[in-house]
Parts: structure tokens; sequence; C-alpha cells
């Protein structure tokens, strides 16, 4: 007796077998798109934290570098002018503040508090005049030092100090967050991948029945696995898409109490890319595809 071959099909024979090989088996096809949902859901998660701390951390720096050029104490209110004038000329500078030693005195009587004290019989004349200067974040190191280099040997100029060691801390912040990211983001990848090759091994074996009788009718090649890859494909969509729906869901929530106690985070406090969602989308539908593949392979050890 020769055996049937089912011969090239149409793109709607994939399709259809697929939701119907779905629907033959709710429990286990739940269970499998709880499973990538899950695991989306934990990656997307981890994004979102990472992507917020990091535009914070960012948002603190993003006033730009704080630099401190301190006057001499005879400076004249005309080279102020001319000094503020040429510092403001530069395209890297945000803002140029003068601050006078009246000004100067005050401040750090406010600083000292209780100790303000220490102050008694000395007046603001100790202090010099200043001018604060605001640069941009994307300025370079170079251009940094070449910037104070030509600010200090201005006439009128008596020193200029910048904290470098709050950039750097800053610069280091941000890498770690970047780093850490990366680092959580692959072992919720490897987790989610573990957990969902697992729940598609369970599928396989609920399935094996089905692909016995598809393997003694003829269907070899890609009509046997197939509809098993678009089954697949199909869980993984609707279960990472759950998940970016259930990540909104818990985002506008939590978002509204923490942004009321911390107005900071107004400005940085925002929810993933469209195209981060997409990627998710993608890695749910990839791990489908992928949890299906090894199902087939373990099934067929199985046979």
């Amino acid at each position: 007796m020769i055996k049937p071959r089912i011969s090239g099909q149409p793109a709607s024979y994939y399709l259809r077998r697929a939701v119907d090989s779905i629907l033959a088996t709710p429990v286990i096809a739940g269970v499998t798109m709880t499973s990538i949902a899950v695991s989306v859901l934990l990656a997307g998660a981890l994004l979102l934290v990472g992507s917020n701390v990091y535009r914070i951390i960012q948002a603190w720096g993003a006033t730009g570098v704080d630099v401190s050029i301190y006057l001499e104490r005879n400076v004249s209110e005309q080279r102020v002018l001319e000094l503020k004038n040429t510092l403001s000329s530069d395209p890297t500078v945000l803002s140029v503040r003068f601050v006078s030693q009246d000004e100067a005195w005050q401040f750090l009587a406010d600083n000292l508090g209780d100790s303000a004290d220490l102050l008694a019989g000395l007046d603001a004349s100790i202090l010099p005049p200043s001018l604060e200067v605001s640069l941009g974040r994307a300025i370079d190191d170079a251009r940094l030092d070449a910037l104070l280099a030509t600010w200090t040997a201005l006439p009128g100029v008596d020193d200029v100090q910048y904290n470098r060691q709050w950039i750097d801390r800053l610069r280091s912040a941000m890498d770690v967050v970047r780093w850490v990211a990366w680092a959580l983001g692959a072992l919720a990848l490897i987790v989610s991948a573990i957990i969902v090759a697992a729940t598609f091994q369970l599928a396989a074996f609920s399935r094996r029945e089905e692909m016995e009788v598809l393997r003694l009718v003829g269907a070899v090649g890609v009509v046997y696995w197939g509809p098993v890859l678009v089954a697949g494909f199909i869980e993984g969509v609707i279960g990472s898409a759950a998940a970016v729906g259930l990540l909104v869901i818990i985002y506008r929530v939590v978002a509204p109490p923490l942004v009321s106690e911390l107005p900071l985070l107004v400005q940085t406090l925002d929810f993933l890319a469209p195209a981060q969602c997409l990627t998710l989308i993608v890695w749910g539908a990839f791990l489908g595809v992928a949890g299906s593949w090894l199902g087939m392979q373990r099934f067929a050890a199985w046979r």
C-alpha cells in the first residue's frame, strides 16, 4: 500500500492547521502563552526600569557642566560685562550668571547655618566676585580643558574651577546602569528561554498523537512542521502582546503616585518607546517559534 503524500499547501493551510491545533489543546496553549507572557513581562519590566533610571541619571547632568570663574576683586563693571559677552558667544555655553561679593557672602552665611558666627568681624570684601557658567553636556574633555585654559588667561580672571570629580562620577554611574541593565536583560532572556523551552516540550508531548498521524499519512518537510511553528509564532505574538499590555497598565497605575511623591520624575519618567515595545513582541514571537522547534526535536527523540 502506497501512503498518500501531502504536497505543497497554500499559506492558509498552515494558518488553519495552527489555529486548529491551538483550539484543540486550549489548556496547553494557554500555559504556553502564559509562560511567554511572563517571560516578556519580566524582560519588559527590567527594560522599563533600566531606561528610566538611565534617563534620571542623565537628567541630573543635563543642565550642563558648572564652571566657576573667579574674578579679581577690583574688576570693573564694564569688564564684567565684556567677560559675560565673551563667554556667552561660545556655542557650548548655556548660561552665564554674575555673582557679586555680597551675593557670595550671603550664600556662604546661609550654608553655614548655626556656624554663621564664624564670619563675625569679616565682610564680603574677602570673597571674590564670580561668573557661574553652565556648559552643555555634549562637550568632551579635550574641548573643556581648552576652554578652561582660554578663560584662565582672560584679563580680570583670577581663577577657574569646576567639579571634574562630579562629572566623572556621573559618567561612571551611567556606565554602571548601562552594564547592569544589559546583565539583567541577558539573565531575563536566559530564564525566559528556559521556561518557554520546558513549556513547549510539554506541548509537543501532548500533541504527539496528532504529529504521528500526520507523519503516517505522508506529511513531511514543511507540511509536517510548518503548522507547529506557525502555532508557536501565534502563541508568541499573543503572549508577548498581552505582556506589553499588562506592562502599560502597571505603568499607568504606578507612575502617577511616583510622580506625585517625587516631582523631579515629571520630566524623566516615561514608558517604553514604540520600537522597544515592538522588540518585546518580536522576542515573544521568536520564543514561540524557537520553543516549537525545540519541542519538535524533543518529539523526534521520544518517537
